[in-house]
């Protein structure tokens, strides 16, 4: 038969806004999905029933290993034989939910804490069962003992990864329905967890802010808190912060899906004070990857400032009424997201632009915004008014 796919165009083969396949011949082609995965499936009819079959992803699968497993599969249709049984049968669950997290291409520390999750709670009892077979009533069975065990919010973790392996599964066309889909609904809700420490008082606000500007420490950590306060990232987001993500042309920075939690773009105005902050990191750090690099880093092994660096920083930083550090539970690097959260809602600013801009995932309530072009003027002049309110507090 003629065959039609390479190994340079199935590489090269991108994700588009829903899913599609490209055709190899003889029933053989390469699925991707909307996060990328590319998978060989092969379609055909056994006793006048069409089927799919999963010969695996790529790249774990190569193009010629795909190649070999359908001219398996091929050659038993012929002579009349279901291929699916008994020679290429149904993985168990965890090795799909291993599949669908590599296309999430997580993070180190986030990869590990899910995973070891997945391995203590999921895969020992799942593993056990056909992964087709597994039913609503199977993870109801297993998640709410550990829901009741004091582990609420555990429980709802592992629905949600749940949710995704079968979302995976049913993109593979190895079934037709996600037996996850309402199952944490039924769980108990998480319980509130405590905030992380942050500012309410205006007064304190001044303070931070004038405390910030009198750093004597790294000059990348000081501009890094500077920028924090106006632009209100996640601390992630500032110590991963790419010149390639920057346009200091258009005044604006767009964070790609995988870099934010809500796996969302992620676009972010730029006042004339954030502005002013990355024309300050150009000359230093501009040749490099990072922004917000030290200059430890820049000397060694130019990687990002360490996850605690800029809450170490925090802590040490002298208050100009007292003339002693700050200490720990004053504010924290996360808590400057909820201290600008809490003043612009005091200040009347629509919540749902103060929600989208904060790049919260979006609630019921929140959710048909991201269909308005996110509201990117109003957010435009919000961040002007706050960076210029923020000068006001500083000159108090």
């Amino acid at each position: 038969m003629k065959r039609l796919l390479t190994d340079a165009k199935v590489k090269n083969l991108k994700p588009q806004e829903k899913g599609y396949k490209v055709t190899d011949g003889g029933g053989l082609y390469v699925y991707v999905t909307t996060k990328g995965a590319k998978s060989f499936r092969y379609d055909a009819k056994f006793n006048d029933k069409r089927f799919t079959m999963s010969f695996g992803t790529y790249p774990d699968i190569s193009l010629s290993e795909a190649r070999e497993q359908h001219v398996r599969a091929h050659s038993l249709v012929a002579k009349g034989e279901d291929p699916r049984e008994p020679t290429l049968e149904t993985k168990c669950f965890s090795y799909y939910a291993r599949e669908q997290m590599a296309t999430l291409d997580l993070r180190g520390a986030t990869y590990t804490k899910r995973i070891g999750r997945m391995e203590k709670y999921l895969f020992p009892v799942l593993d056990k069962k056909d992964v087709t077979q597994i039913t609503a009533q199977d993870l109801n069975k297993l998640l709410k003992p550990i829901a009741e065990d004091g582990k609420r919010e555990t429980a709802q973790r592992l629905a949600i990864y749940c949710r995704q392996a079968f979302d995976y599964l049913i993109d593979l066309q190895l079934i037709e329905n996600n037996p996850a889909e309402t199952v944490r609904r039924t769980l108990p809700k998480a319980k509130e967890t405590r905030n992380f420490a942050h500012l309410t008082k205006v007064e304190d606000v001044a303070l931070f802010l004038k405390a910030v500007d009198t750093h004597s420490g790294d000059y990348a950590v000081k501009k890094g808190l500077q920028f924090m306060s106006l632009v209100f990232l996640r601390p992630h987001n500032i110590r991963y912060l790419r010149w390639e993500y920057v346009d200091l042309k258009s005044k604006l920075i767009t964070f790609p899906p995988e870099e934010m939690k809500s796996d969302r773009e992620h676009k972010v105005p730029l006042s004339k004070q954030a502005l002013k902050i990355l024309k300050d990191m150009k000359p230093l750090t501009g040749k490099y990857e990072f922004v917000f690099l030290t200059s430890r880093s820049i000397n060694s092994d130019k990687q990002p400032m360490t996850e605690n660096t800029l809450n170490v920083a925090i802590t040490r930083l002298t208050n100009p009424d007292t003339g002693k550090a700050f200490g720990r539970g004053f504010i924290t690097s996360h808590g400057i997201r909820h201290t600008a959260s809490t003043q612009l809602n005091e200040l009347g600013y629509n919540p749902d632009v103060i929600e989208l801009q904060l790049a919260h995932a979006p609630r019921d309530r929140v959710r048909a915004v991201y269909n308005k072009a996110e509201y990117m003027p109003e957010r435009t002049k919000m961040m002007q008014e706050w960076a210029d309110y923020l000068d006001e507090l500083r000159n108090k």
